[in-house]
């Protein structure tokens, strides 16, 4: 079968051109099937050669519509150059103009910066005023070594960065410990305010019941954090509800109980699965 089959492509047919009116020959030309088909595989080749030649090596695409030249192509990159310079020129003009405010008032003057657009770049014109009585006063407050506004009297922050809002207007009565596996901090409220309320912006993931009647909220946040709030009395949320930051989800006390006695919230907050000191991250 092979054989026949290969008999067929290889054996050659005539391919010839007659006249209607006489019948005389005009033209022929014996080839087999499978030179055809080749001649026809090499013509499709040299016409990929040729088109992939032209579109290489001339500039046949910019007479096609849509097609962008290449003048219009650098013109763009040169256009996109350009606002970057005068990007990083505005950078250095407001680095220069902020360095040059800090040196005035090291030197104990008070700089005023005035801007006027002239070209495409803002310049700047400086002047300087003398320090007023209550500028001095200020100064020598913040320099002292003692007083409420002492500089030197300032504490640190204890987090890099405060990033969460506070859960309760309260005060702290136990600190995070985490080598005594004491992973929240109590927060004890003030003026009678019970209120509990989403340090950040999230999703309640849970809602669980504790001893005495007691129940939590835990709540996910962005960047792999989660919150939860401990010895609520009354939940105002519901698992899968998305709550905003600053958004009251509960209360330490139910409405049929008083709300005279100081209640204390635990909270914790979680970074990744680890339990972190949310006195790092709430000013409270």
């Amino acid at each position: 079968m092979i054989r026949n089959f290969w008999e067929y492509l290889t054996e050659k047919r005539q391919l010839l051109m007659r006249d209607r009116n006489s019948d005389n020959i005009h033209w022929k030309v014996n080839i087999s099937p499978l030179a055809l088909w080749g001649s026809i595989a090499a013509l499709i080749a040299l016409l990929f050669a040729v088109v992939t030649l032209l579109v290489a090596y001339t500039s046949i695409l910019d007479i096609l519509p849509g097609y962008r030249t290449k003048s219009e192509k650098l013109n763009e990159q040169l256009i996109q150059s350009i606002m970057r310079i005068d990007l990083m020129e505005r950078n250095m003009q407001e680095m220069q103009a902020y360095n040059e405010a800090v040196a005035t008032i090291m030197g104990g003057s008070t700089p005023t910066l005035h801007s006027t657009v002239l070209t495409d770049t803002i310049r700047y014109d400086k002047s300087r005023i003398l320090p007023t009585r209550a500028d001095s006063l200020l100064r020598a407050a913040l320099e002292s070594t003692t007083g409420e506004y002492s500089l030197s009297n300032t504490k640190p922050l204890k987090s890099e960065a405060a990033m969460f809002s506070s859960p309760m207007h309260g005060n702290i009565s136990r600190n995070f410990d985490a080598p005594e596996s004491s992973f929240d901090v109590a927060i004890i409220s003030i003026n009678g305010d019970d209120s509990v309320m989403a340090v950040e912006n999230g999703t309640v993931i849970a809602i669980e019941n504790q001893a005495e009647g007691l129940r939590s909220i835990t709540i996910h946040h962005n960047g792999g954090y989660i919150s939860v709030y401990k010895n609520l009395g009354e939940i105002l949320v519901r698992k899968g509800q998305t709550v905003q930051s600053g958004s009251v989800i509960g209360r330490l006390s139910s409405h049929e109980e008083s709300r005279e006695t100081n209640l204390e919230l635990g909270f914790e907050l979680w970074r990744d699965g680890t339990a972190v000191d949310p006195e790092r991250y709430i000013l409270f």
